[in-house]
């Protein structure tokens, strides 16, 4: 933590780079630091490839993250947040190879440790208690666009507090948050119970293409692009509806199949207990958690089930 506080304090221009499809911990861990930094004054640019879920609007200061475009611009420190490996930032990545100075911030325990600076807790719930540590020992006084971004970092990646990661840490942590001005309420209706018709009856389309396995053990869906034009659904309206397959009593293992075209196929796991779905995502090149990860498929969607399948059948052979 010394070298990423002295590189801060050291740096006059500053690049912060979350994750392509970013989520509630990439998105809530960046902007805390933006904020924080422009309380020390810090020149500070905020990029990411893809667009911003229209669900975190919320956030003060999400309209500042931008795409990299044709960005030339060179910069005293670039750090990338919640990125486990460089083609994590995707076209981002050009913007921290220009760095005087890069930094990886982040909790996966996949990290490939590839900046110069290398600030990676596994044991963190997620990247936004380690922004949260970071912040305490910065010169400022934080305020309540910076607890309540960091909130909904943690919140997100604990699944409101109900995965495995989550610690009396966390807790503690959150406790400091809402002393600093977060609002648990308004986050908690804006974040998690705040759906769009679009997604209600994505839902409805997902949940009708459930089929069980392995003795109720496993309860995969899909999504094709021809369900998401009937109910005029984007991608970002299937985010959350992977855990209605993973709350049906007696499921270890839930997977969520999503068309992007013909022959890719976006997939995200969630397991309760037992299965390191990490694990399972790194056989399709992908990775994350233990308890949530994910990955492509480049086949037809048929032909991808029946190969996550296959994988599948070695924890379930038995």
């Amino acid at each position: 933590m010394n070298d990423i506080l002295q590189s801060i304090a050291q740096s006059s221009s500053i690049a912060l780079i979350t994750h392509i499809n970013p989520d509630g911990d990439a998105i809530g861990s960046t902007i805390a630091l933006m904020h924080a930094l422009d309380k020390m004054e810090k020149s500070v640019d905020v990029y990411c490839q893809d667009n911003i879920p229209s669900m975190f609007d919320f956030l003060d200061g999400v309209n500042r993250i931008t795409k990299p475009d044709q960005s030339t611009k060179n910069y005293d420190l670039v750090i990338a947040l919640d990125c486990s490996d460089p083609d994590r930032m995707g076209t981002c990545a050009p913007i921290m190879d220009r760095a005087i100075t890069s930094a990886n911030i982040d909790h996966h325990v996949s990290n490939t440790f590839y900046a110069n600076i290398n600030v990676v807790d596994e044991e963190a719930s997620a990247t936004g208690e380690i922004i949260y540590k970071l912040v305490t020992q910065l010169e400022i006084e934080p305020n309540k666009s910076i607890a309540e971004a960091l909130y909904t970092a943690i919140v997100s990646d604990t699944g409101r507090f109900s995965f495995s990661n989550t610690t009396s840490k966390t807790h503690r942590i959150v406790a400091h948050l809402i002393e600093w001005g977060a609002d648990v309420v308004k986050l908690s209706n804006l974040l998690f119970n705040n759906h769009s018709l679009e997604w209600v009856r994505l839902l409805g389309q997902a949940i009708n293409s459930l089929a069980i396995y392995y003795d109720g053990k496993v309860a995969i869906m899909h999504i094709t692009q021809a369900m998401m034009d009937r109910v005029g659904a984007t991608e970002e309206h299937s985010n959350g509806i992977i855990q209605y397959a993973k709350d049906i009593t007696g499921v270890e293992l839930a997977a969520l199949l999503r068309e992007v075209n013909d022959s890719t196929i976006k997939v995200s796991l969630r397991s309760q207990s037992i299965i390191d779905v990490s694990l399972l995502a790194q056989e399709f090149g992908g990775g994350g958690h233990k308890r949530a990860a994910g990955c492509t498929i480049n086949l037809p969607l048929i032909q991808a089930q029946e190969s996550l399948m296959k994988a599948i059948n070695s924890y379930f052979k038995e």
